[in-house]
């Protein structure tokens, strides 16, 4: 049998055979080793697109993999660079391993040729290229280039990343990861990773739970019965007892915040502050997805339209089945855009009434969609109002037998849903911190309309 030897030139196009050729990494032991691909970088370079979300749980290697991507680009292409960190010991540390990498990088007796190499900056004259390293918001790094690569790290953690981002993307057409652990139900990150499970995003969401790590176990003699909610995991994960063992000790060690620091799924290891307004949902998102029309039954749909950086929502609802069947959700589309996929979705399930919010921009657009003949029943949304709808689905839900479909973000909203007092002694009812309820409005305004005559709250 003959054995296949690979061309230098082979081994450079190839970032797994580069890596593990010519770069090195310190392990877990401190150890400086050649770097090879854990099983999570592997199925995440197979899979990742120009445009990439990783959210993930911690220590996985990620900022390892983009940085030595970003390395191998360039050294031996024309390319620049760009890595943000959310801190200046992540910046720190990053430098050190680029570093890490040039010193020990040969092709042959061969360094690559570098020109410049402080804080923030290394070129590579022979291609023409350059790497920063800098920390998000540092207003002296990142602007006025045009970059064919950037890595976001820990973005969840940035101030301003929209800003950030939208600054170092606006030069150009650049390859972009961003990656970060969880940081609660608000900010841009949450922003991208919720659009990307709608399905309606440029981005594309990659999710790590803990468990791709394998090192992630308590290996020894003892046995264990498992809770209900490990059994689930065990079933569903194909988990062993080494890791289940593991992760009660981490939760030990973590109580509430494990879930975030070492997410299971990509919705709940967005924390909130606060325990949900709806309680426990297990039981309620088992409405079928697929579902056509059905002339013998009632449809109705609720409305919240999107304020600023709101989205505009419109759930289905059919009133003969207690079913949810269908989800409108859309953001930063022009007015008349909206109203005509509102029209389409009205006109889809021949809906016998839309309860539309009336507040604000609202009014105007349910004017010009009862001049196109929908039957719009406006809502006023106030603290009384919202104390009404709300209740009233909570009681849908948990009495009423309605079922509602599992769509991701509409899911996330019900679980971040909080009451929260306010120092006046009123009681809030919204999306925990800055996030979003615009599946919640929309539910409730549905439901309300499901059951109360024409008329104005």
């Amino acid at each position: 049998m003959q054995t296949m030897t690979l061309t230098p030139s082979q081994v450079v196009k190839s970032s797994e055979l580069f890596s593990s050729t010519f770069l090195k990494i310190l392990d877990k032991e401190k150890r400086l080793v050649p770097f090879r691909y854990n099983k999570a970088q592997q199925h995440f370079h197979r899979n990742r697109t120009d445009r990439d979300l990783i959210l993930k749980a911690r220590q996985l290697g990620f900022s390892t993999y983009v940085q030595a991507e970003l390395f191998r680009r360039t050294v031996t292409q024309t390319r620049t660079t760009i890595t943000l960190a959310h801190d200046g010991d992540t910046t720190a540390k990053l430098r050190l391993m680029a570093d890490r990498f040039y010193d020990n990088c040969k092709f042959g007796d061969i360094q690559p040729l570098r020109k410049y190499a402080n804080a923030s900056l290394t070129t590579y004259p022979e291609f023409d290229s350059s790497c920063i390293i800098g920390t998000a918001g540092n207003l002296t790094i990142g602007r006025g280039d045009t970059y064919t690569d950037m890595h976001g790290s820990e973005v969840a953690f940035w101030k301003d990343a929209e800003a950030i981002i939208a600054g170092a993307m606006q030069g150009g057409n650049p390859d972009v990861i961003l990656e970060s652990t969880p940081n609660g139900a608000q900010g841009f990150f949450y922003e991208l990773c919720m659009e990307a499970m709608s399905g309606d995003s440029v981005w594309k969401l990659h999710f790590y739970p803990w468990w791709w790590d394998d090192s992630y176990q308590i290996i020894d003699a003892t046995t264990i019965r498992y809770s209900d909610e490990e059994l689930e995991l065990v079933k569903k994960h194909n988990l062993s007892q080494s890791q289940i063992k593991w992760r009660r000790n981490k939760i030990r060690e973590l109580k509430s915040l494990f879930k975030q620091e070492y997410p299971e799924d990509a919705i709940t290891c967005f924390l909130t502050s606060g325990s949900s307004y709806f309680g426990d949902l297990s039981n309620v998102f088992t409405a079928p997805m697929d579902v056509e029309y059905d002339p013998t039954h009632e449809y109705y749909a609720g409305l919240d339209f999107g304020q600023s950086s709101d989205y505009t929502a419109m759930p289905i609802l059919d009133k003969t089945t207690k079913r949810q069947v269908d989800l409108l959700h859309m953001r930063k589309l022009a007015w008349a855009e909206q109203r005509h996929r509102i029209r389409d979705m009205y006109n889809k399930w021949h809906c016998v009434r839309l309860g539309a919010e009336s507040n604000s921009i609202g009014s105007v657009n349910i004017e010009a969609l009862q001049a196109d003949g929908l039957q719009v029943q406006p809502f006023v949304t106030n603290n009384e109002s919202k104390a009404y709808i709300m209740s009233n689905l909570y009681e849908s839900i948990h009495t009423g037998g309605w079922k509602l479909q599992d769509h991701p973000v509409q899911r996330h909203e019900m679980q971040t849903f909080v009451s929260t007092q306010l120092p006046s002694g009123i009681w809030r009812l919204a999306a925990d911190g800055e996030g979003h309820d615009d599946t919640v409005i929309g539910l409730g305004i549905g439901l309300y309309t499901c059951t109360v005559p024409m008329q104005i709250f």
